[in-house]
């Protein structure tokens, strides 16, 4: 491609519209015919090489209606949320585009406050993509928005900014489902667990913060505080590899210095049997109770 063309592509990212350079209508013509660009939306181009990517293809979007805003899988994958690969379906919401091959458009209205706008492309906010795709993913993804800090206010709020469409009751259901805010699938059913069996006087997530300065020493799955008393309930992908099993202890003998008592439970375990789980934590909580002469 002649440099003019190359510069103005490096310079949009990825892609070029037609309609916004006319004066290099003639080198974008030529380069089509040699295959070195091709159309990715109408009056769009990109690179070959590049043409197939998530990138490039909400690029393309973005020049062809910078109103457009992509939602769905694809707004997950721009958040890093699931992986981003070369083929893969954009949908978008948009009030001018038609439907493609790789694109599908929904005619929804959606509050700028529930977008964010990076490198130039638009897409839905980490709250609002975690609330639209719980029909397609249950409350994992709300439990993977919830490990990676959104709030639990914020997806009730995207929620509330979406009403009237399907499958809402679902997401009402497992929104309220989460109120201890799980991080994982298996948190969940350890707190369904004990709220059925009506074990209290716990916490999720709690962070054991030891200067007022510096990061938490643990972030405890549940700690009954009164008690100084925390689970932890181990997936095998994050807790069971060798390095990860040193520095678990490394950090449960700090936090025996500071007076916890830590107990494991695999992630197995918790989700094959949550009533004897929560059978198992309530006799644990009586018996430090006893030893701290302490109520939960």
């Amino acid at each position: 491609m002649q440099q003019a063309l190359t510069q103005t592509i490096a310079r949009t990212g990825g892609a070029i519209s037609r309609r916004a350079v006319p004066e290099l209508a003639t080198q974008i013509d030529w380069a089509i015919r040699k295959g070195e660009l091709v159309r990715v939306l109408k009056g769009i181009y990109a690179p070959a090489s590049q043409a197939d990517s998530l990138r490039t293809r909400t690029l393309a979007l973005s020049l062809a209606d910078p109103d457009a805003v992509v939602c769905g899988r694809a707004a997950a994958a721009l958040h890093g949320w699931l992986p981003a690969c070369d083929d893969q379906p954009v949908q978008a919401a948009s009030a001018v585009l038609h439907p493609g091959s790789w694109l599908t458009v929904c005619r929804r209205t959606i509050p700028r406050e529930f977008t964010r706008r990076v490198s130039g492309v638009r897409f839905t906010s980490r709250a609002l993509t975690a609330v639209d795709l719980i029909p397609d993913f249950g409350a994992d993804i709300v439990d993977e928005a919830l490990r990676r800090h959104v709030k639990l206010d914020e997806l009730r709020a995207a929620l509330a900014a979406t009403p009237k469409r399907p499958g809402n009751k679902l997401r009402q259901d497992i929104l309220a489902d989460s109120r201890d805010q799980p991080w994982s699938a298996a948190e969940r059913c350890g707190h369904q667990a004990l709220r059925a069996a009506g074990v209290r006087g716990w916490v999720a997530n709690y962070p054991v913060i030891t200067a007022s300065d510096g990061p938490p020493l643990a972030i405890l799955d549940i700690a009954f505080i009164r008690l100084r008393l925390g689970l932890e309930i181990d997936g095998a992908e994050a807790h069971l590899n060798q390095s990860a099993f040193c520095r678990d202890r490394a950090r449960d003998e700090q936090l025996a210095l500071l007076g916890w008592q830590i107990n494991r439970f695999t992630a197995r375990r918790v989700l094959a049997d949550p009533p004897g789980f929560a059978t198992a934590v309530a006799a644990i909580v009586k018996v430090r109770s006893r030893m701290l002469g302490q109520t939960p």
